[in-house]
């Protein structure tokens, strides 16, 4: 088997190179072709994804959400070779929505046995994405995270940004239609399909990576109450029970705003809106573990 290791050595945990250069010595020694890259910078991951052989039989992102992201967008088709997220970042949502395993050993197993499935893929114009997109608050603090100083990695690494988002006038004057349907008012909306959204929170316990369709949660405002009031309710999967959290499905989102409103994709800031979203269902192929007889 040859296998392409994509790393960032700079994602969350810090252990990016140690555990790769492990799940390379298991992969070599068991008679598997290796082939490992790390970035050095942003668009890294992105550039070196467009140049993979077309005989490479597995591509495994070491890092973060972010770095799959990359990848997934640099491929040149990314419904040909089966990816594998090792995760070594600060959520690293896609591999927690697929149980696989963070150590070399279970891991190697995994890329080894495991079984390649089809999951949905996200556009945003011509932007591809697996996770989710949101605009509103949240997207507002990876913005702040964007535009400012290099900040320690981790859940810590959000605090500051967090804090100072909190300080920011954000408007609900979102207007989001889903399937060409009529306009919703809303401060911030999350088009979800993972369960576990930044690793921690769940606003919709339905969010699947192949359900064919788009989990959605509209939340009302973005006063400091209600947004402390919603993150309670994500932290106790208590969603269901506030006032003010509108939960819908669908496979096209449009969100407009009379003034511009950040937006995030897969963890990442990516822009303003308004912005055009679309689901292809079936697309990007994964590997999970092994079911269990």
């Amino acid at each position: 088997m040859d296998v392409m290791i994509i790393g960032n050595p700079v994602a969350g945990t810090g252990k990016t190179v140690q555990r790769v250069q492990e799940l390379v010595r298991i992969l070599e020694s068991r008679g598997h072709k290796v082939e490992v890259f790390f970035t050095g910078k942003p668009g890294d991951a992105f550039d070196r994804a467009g140049t993979i052989r077309e005989n490479v039989n597995r591509v495994v992102i070491a890092g973060g959400d972010g770095t799959v992201n990359e990848v997934l967008n640099g491929l040149p088709d990314p419904s040909q070779i089966p990816i594998l997220h090792m995760p070594t970042g600060t959520a690293n949502q896609l591999a927690r929505h697929l149980c696989l395993p963070s150590r070399p050993e279970p891991f190697a197993a995994v890329v080894e046995s495991g079984t390649v499935t089809k999951v949905d893929m996200g556009l945003v114009g011509s932007h591809r994405f697996l996770l989710q997109v949101s605009a509103g608050f949240d997207a507002l603090v990876t913005k702040i995270i964007h535009d400012g100083p290099k900040r320690s990695s981790g859940y810590f690494g959000y605090a500051v940004p967090i804090l100072k988002s909190l300080g920011h006038r954000l408007p609900n004057n979102l207007d989001v239609s889903i399937d060409g349907g009529r306009k919703l008012p809303g401060g911030t909306v999350m088009i979800m399909k993972v369960r576990k959204y930044g690793g921690i929170f769940v606003f919709s316990d339905a969010a699947r990576l192949d359900s064919g369709q788009f989990d959605i949660c509209l939340f009302r405002k973005n006063t400091i109450p209600h947004l402390f009031m919603y993150a309670v309710a994500g932290l106790t999967r208590l969603t269901w029970t506030v006032p003010g959290i509108t939960r819908l499905r669908g496979t096209r989102v449009r969100i407009e705003s009379s003034e511009p409103v950040p937006v995030q994709i897969d963890g990442t800031y990516y822009g303003t809106t308004p912005v055009e979203i679309e689901l292809r269902a079936s697309i990007v192929p994964v590997v999970v573990p092994p079911k269990k007889t």
